[in-house]
Parts: structure tokens; sequence; C-alpha cells
């Protein structure tokens, strides 16, 4: 939930065009028309410390400095730990640190893959502070004083507690686990208004989850008003046991790394959407004035705009993403806000091959791999070019730029990294391009999933389905003010959440099918739950990436369209008899499997999944400004 009850100019409320919430049933065929350090973190800083501080050098000059490293750290860490009432940090701090570290987030499977599950606990601390990720200050969330939050790492049946404590002034929070399944825990999802109230100021919330028979690239985010946006996010990563092997897409690499990418505003989140859901702001998406990789990019103060002055610095230390050109397991994520990216490194071919939580897919080794959406995430080896020299290697981030109604100059919309601690790389990565020079390019819409045999069997029918109309509308009767929604239902976030009350007191705001899990299956119902369809079709000329809590579903078809609707018809589904021109062909195996998908510009998905996991589950689009405009539903499984 990215929108408050507290702002009521985020709540235009729209007409819920005859549909009946107890059926779940449309009425409307006109509908066309219109987001403390845990235990391991801590013990790798200790011994980072440790190893600083056993260098060889003379005694009496080791004792001078240790004494002298030790006042500054004891200042430093008085002055920018301390915390007043009011939740933030009463010091600026810049991001930056020493040379010699990298921007990638090395992971640890040695520590996870052998060992039997257990419980992973952290401590959890949210304040806000003024921070400068790219050289323009910002005020940004902090998990434990850390920006991006810390990471968490755990391995398939693992129990994971997150104690979280709100030390912000004035905010509520809540956070939500983006893939995880939360099978018998709705209530831990994290989606507030549906699963969960905000967490009171001053005031402390356990999330325990098991993680059952899932592995991959996940992460955590705010899932309350848009404080995704201003950083309250952080990565985890579930670990495959080595005894688990089968069905493994096997890829030869020597390390893991981890890379947060979005795009990034130099102003508030809130100060966005107020724009975006304003009568000026025509419902244009705000454009990002730059991006960051875990919380670290770089920006040239000469383009900022005029009207809106910044308090930037170009003393800036470069640092390199990775530590050399060993082989690396990548694990990218997009946790921004509106645009999609794409990803390339020089001298390197990207082999991708898993997306969103562990599923395997066919990739082919490319020069680029794109695009991936907010939400989104891909695995992706990394295939140094053994023929040619490494050290000036650059990673390159392209923006994609569909959802960008205006100029803003002071964005660079494909920016370079240094790749590896060397001058090569450094000075490689500061000759910025205006474009990705790549030959190859392997296309993620178009990914197909991998052979395997314990890939599912999908059925060639489903049991239920859900027809999906989102459009952003600009409604007489709501002052022309933009609001996201679904079947002309804009939603608002209810109290207390729908989890905690009867069908019968949900609001209008509320669109939430319901799938009925009988207790006696017959033979067309499986034991396993049923197969739904969700047809999502966009009335937008702009894409949406979609993403549905509890579940994942298969991508049986996508359609794009360059000008006016090509939506999804219902006399075409399922699919129609020979005679019937043109065929309906969907894509039953091996399919592409996720738990984000994005949805073309006026175009249609088809989704199918196994409702299985019984409670109310969001479904909503993960554009931070779309989301808190109010295009969001959830589905209710249970019987």
């Amino acid at each position: 939930m990215e929108n408050s009850n507290s702002e009521p100019r985020r709540r235009a409320s729209a007409a819920v065009c005859d549909y009946d919430h107890t059926s779940a049933g449309f009425k409307c065929p006109e509908l066309l028309e219109q987001h403390l350090v845990s235990d391991l973190d801590l013990k790798k800083k200790n011994r980072f410390k440790r190893l600083t501080r056993n260098r060889v050098i003379p005694i009496t000059l080791t004792l001078v400095i240790f004494a002298l490293t030790a006042s500054v750290i004891s200042l430093w860490t008085t002055f920018n730990r301390q915390v007043d009432g009011s939740g933030k940090d009463n010091l600026f701090q810049s991001t930056r640190v020493t040379s010699g570290e990298t921007v990638g987030i090395r992971l640890h499977p040695e520590d996870h893959v052998y060992r039997k599950p257990q419980t992973r606990n952290y401590n959890w601390v949210v304040t806000s502070g003024v921070r400068s990720p790219d050289g323009v200050q910002k005020e940004v969330y902090l998990i434990n004083g850390d920006f991006p939050g810390p990471t968490i790492e755990a391995r398939t049946g693992d129990t994971i507690t997150v104690s979280v404590t709100n030390a912000l002034d004035d905010e509520g929070v809540s956070i939500h686990w983006h893939g995880l399944h939360m099978r018998g825990t709705n209530h831990m999802d994290g989606a507030v208004g549906f699963t969960q109230s905000l967490i009171p100021v001053g005031e402390k919330f356990i999330y325990e989850f098991q993680v059952k028979n899932q592995d991959g690239t996940f992460w955590y985010h705010a899932h309350s008003h848009v404080q995704r946006g201003d950083g309250l996010y952080g990565g985890l990563v579930v670990h495959k046991p080595r005894e688990d092997t089968a069905g493994m897409n096997i890829r030869d690499y020597e390390s893991e790394v981890l890379l947060l990418v979005g795009d990034w505003f130099h102003r508030s989140a809130p100060t966005m959407l107020d724009w975006y859901t304003s009568v000026k702001g025509f419902g244009n998406e705000p454009v990002p004035d730059s991006l960051l990789i875990n919380g670290l990019g770089k920006f040239d103060c000469s383009m900022a705009v005029a009207a809106r002055p910044l308090n930037c610095s170009e003393e800036v230390q470069i640092r390199p993403i990775f530590h050399d050109s060993s082989s690396k397991r990548l694990r990218l994520v997009n946790v921004g806000s509106i645009a999609g990216l794409s990803i390339g490194i020089k001298n390197a071919k990207l082999d991708p091959f898993q997306v969103d939580g562990g599923f395997d897919i066919a990739g082919v080794p490319s020069d680029s791999v794109g695009v991936v959406y907010p939400g989104e995430r891909v695995d992706l080896v990394i295939q140094w070019d053994e023929n040619s020299k490494t050290e000036g290697s650059s990673l390159t981030i392209s923006l994609d730029q569909e959802n960008f109604r205006y100029p803003n100059p002071a964005l660079a919309p494909v920016q370079s990294f240094p790749a590896l601690p060397s001058p090569e790389s450094i000075k490689a990565a500061l000759n910025l391009p205006s474009s990705v020079v790549a030959s190859t390019t392997f296309n993620l819409q178009t990914a197909h999933g991998a052979s395997s045999f314990l890939y599912p069997t999908i059925p060639y029918s489903a049991d239920e389905t859900l027809i999906l109309y989102a459009k952003t509308l600009k409604l007489s009767k709501a002052a022309n003010h933009p609001m996201g929604t679904i079947n002309r239902t804009s939603w608002s976030p209810q109290e207390p959440p729908l989890i905690e009350i009867p069908r019968s007191s949900w609001d209008d705001n509320q669109l939430v099918p319901f799938i009925s899990l009988p207790e006696n299956p017959t033979n067309r119902v499986s034991k396993d739950g049923v197969w739904v369809d969700i047809i999502i079709n966009n009335l937008d000329d702009g894409s949406h990436p979609f993403h549905l809590h509890g579940h994942d579903f298969f991508v049986l078809d996508s359609q794009r369209s360059e000008s006016g609707w090509g939506s999804y018809r219902l006399a075409t589904f399922p699919p129609p008899s020979p005679s019937v021109e043109p065929p309906l062909v969907l894509d039953r195996g091996p399919v592409l499997r996720k738990d984000t998908v994005m949805v073309p510009r006026y175009g249609y998905v088809i989704l199918r999944f196994r409702a299985d996991n019984p409670g109310i589950w969001m479904f909503h689009c993960h554009l931070l400004v779309h989301l808190g405009s109010g295009m969001a539903m959830g589905i209710e499984v249970g019987n």
C-alpha cells in the first residue's frame, strides 16, 4: 500500500461499475470503454575491523593510529548514530565510503547452502536522515542507520523473524516481502489495508514467516504511503540447499553479487505523487533525475534545473562494482519507481538463467539484458571475455523511457560505472555513452521457461477467469485529478485492514474477487487448489508492471499494440475451434513463470496461476505513482 488514509486528496472515489463484491461477478460489458543489523552482518563488520587492525606496521605508530582512530570512530559514531526524538539523524553523513570497497553486495551462499534450516533473527529500527547518494542531498529512510537496508540471506526452510521498530516522527510504516508466498502467514505479508495496519510511531511489529519451498532473488520494501521511493527497501536472497539440486539450472560461477538498481528522484516521493495526482500533472508520470546502484550513483551538478536548486557536490569517489573479473552470479533487482532498465558490461557476456523468485529461463549469453521493470528480478552469470582486456570494463545501466512523457534535462538515462578496481575501468566509466552499444540483447519480455523434468504441468483450461482493465482516469466528478483504476475502481486502503473485518464491511474502493476452494474437491477442482486465469487489459499508452502477492503465475500470452487498443477479446478465449480466425495460440510449456509481469501499452497479458494459498492477496501495478493513486486490487482465496 503506497497511499494513506490520512491523505484524502489522493482518494478519489470511483464507481464500481455494477461489480458484485459477493459473487465477484462483473455486470459491466462496457468496461473496455472506460514498501539493528542481523547477527551475520554484525559478524562480517567485526571481521572486517579485525582484518583492518591486524595490518603489520611499527608498534609505536600502531598505538598512535589506533588511539586516534578509536577517538575519531567514537565521535563519528556518537554523532552519526545518535537519534533524536524525531527519528532523524542529527548529523549529515554521505553514503560514500572508503576506497577499496565495491558497490556490489557480496553474498555468502557458503554460509547457507550446507546447513540445516534455522531461525534467522533481525532487529530493525526505521528512521530517516539526510544522505547524498548521488551527490545530491536528500532525506531518505534508514534501517539501523543504513540506506538501503541490510541484506537478508537465508536458505529454503528457514524461519525469518524481523522485529521492526518505527522510530519515525510522524509516519506509520510496513514491510512487504516481495516474491515470498507467506504460505500460511497471510497476516505477515505487509500489505497495509489488506493484511496489516500501519506500525504506529514508537511501536514495534514482529514479522515471522517460514520460507517454504522457495529459493531465488527477492527483496523487501515499504508497502505504506510511497516510502519505497525514498529508500525504504533492501535485498533478500534465499539460497537453494546443495542437497536439493534436482532440476537446478546449473551454471558455473565463483561468487555471487547483489545489485539493487533503480531510478531516483531528488524531490521526495510524496512531492512527486502530489504533482502526478494534481490537475497540472495531466496524469503524466514524473521523470526521474538520476539512478542508483545499491544506494550509490553520480549526478552532474551542472545539469540541475534552475527552478529546482539542489545541494549538490561532485566531489564523489567513484567505486568499482566488482572486486575482480572472476565469474560471478549477478542477482539484479529493479527497485525503482517508474523506469524499466537494461544492463550491459563491456568485455563480458551476460547469461540470464532465472527471473523473479528462482524461475528458470532459456537464456542466451548476450551483450546486454533487459528490460527489467520495477519489481522484477533477473539472475545472470557474467562471462568475461578472455580475449579482451577486462581492466577497462564498465557496467552500463540504461533506463527505459517509455513512461517518460516530458524531457528532464537533469537525467542521464544511460550511465556507466567502473566494473573493476582499475584506473582503466574508472576512466572508461567516466566517458558516459549516449546509448547502449550492444550487438546482441536478450529480451526478457519474450523469454521462455527452461525445460526441466520438475516443471509443473499446466492444465489446458482454467477453473476461473478474471478479466481486468487497468486505466488512469481523469473524471470531472474527481475534479479531473488522475487516479489509477482497475475495472473503474480506484483503490484506497481501508482501516481496519480487510483481513480483520467481514466482507460486508468493505467499502466501495475494494475490488477483491473471491476464489473458492471447496472443502470436498470434485474432479474439476484439484486438491492442490484451483487454476485461475487473469487477463489484464492495459488501456493506457504506457506499460504497467503488475505484481501478485502470495502466488506466482505462468505467462501464457502477451500482446502489445502500437496504436489503438489491442485488448483481449473474450470471444477468443478459451482457444477457439480451428475454423475461427485468427486462432489464439497460448504458450503452455515450458512457459515463463514469474510473480511480476509487464503488461504492454494498449495490450494485454494472460496469466494462469494455481490458487492454493488461502488469504487476501494484493494485486497491483508496481509503478509507484500508479499504485499511490489507486491502481490496485486484491484476490481472496479461501473456502
